[in-house]
């Protein structure tokens, strides 16, 4: 299972964690965030294999995954269709993406960002704050994307209170 975009390794190892008999490999552009998902896997005991590479070039053959996550990464590449490409390129036929991008026009900060904490509401300020600054994704424009990288069956709906939007699809 490749998690494009690993960051600081969060949804990795959760996954990791649930599924611990699949391999899962987290790649990111950012040697400094490889480093902090390694430490948080490392305090979690979790194998993680980890990445540093381009999302636009990914270093895998074709088919390598069973299937993909990108979790709030297509917003901040340049080329999210290329991303896209290589995502389809580097799954199975048959294989799984599941992607959760910053939504619009999005949740509003109140009562509904507080519920999971401070710490919830100020991550999903920044979220919004960055995203109005790249892009911002919708239950149409999501799945529209990933049918046009190849995709299959591409269907979307608000996550997060509505600051997100999650989208699955399959490499036919």
């Amino acid at each position: 299972m490749l998690d494009l975009g690993v960051g600081c390794g969060t949804s990795a190892v959760e996954m990791s964690r649930a599924r611990p008999a699949v391999r899962h490999l987290g790649l990111d552009a950012s040697g400094a965030m490889l480093r902090r998902a390694r430490r948080r896997a490392g305090r979690a005991g979790v194998g993680l294999l980890l990445v540093r590479a381009d999302a636009l070039r990914l270093p895998f053959r074709e088919g390598a995954f069973d299937g993909a996550t990108a979790h709030s990464v297509l917003y901040l590449l340049p080329d999210p269709a290329a991303a896209l490409a290589e995502l389809h390129r580097a799954v199975r036929p048959g294989g799984r993406l599941a992607t959760l991008e910053p939504r619009a026009p999005g949740g509003r900060l109140g009562a509904a960002a507080l519920r999971g904490g401070i710490r919830h509401a100020a991550a999903m300020a920044l979220w919004r704050t960055m995203s109005r600054l790249h892009r911002r994704y919708d239950e149409e424009t999501l799945p529209a994307r990933l049918a046009a990288a190849g995709f299959t069956g591409a269907r979307a709906w608000p996550v997060l209170d509505g600051f997100g939007v999650m989208a699955v699809a399959t490499r036919p």
